[in-house]
């Protein structure tokens, strides 16, 4: 038996990753850390907080 693992994690549901303390030349960096398997990743403000949001492709 053998296996076989991915370059990337591939995850289902979308992941949220706080991001209210980073400096803004990092986000670029956090952003292509938190790609998966090419989906879309975007920014979003909720109660005051910054999160860096990714949305796996269909």
């Amino acid at each position: 038996m053998s296996a076989v693992t991915a370059d990337r994690p591939q995850y289902v549901t979308p992941t949220r990753v706080d991001v209210t303390e980073c400096r803004t030349d990092r986000l670029p960096d956090r952003a292509r850390a938190n790609r998966v398997d090419g989906s879309e990743v975007h920014l979003e403000r909720r109660g005051g907080r910054t999160y860096l949001v990714t949305r796996p492709t269909e």
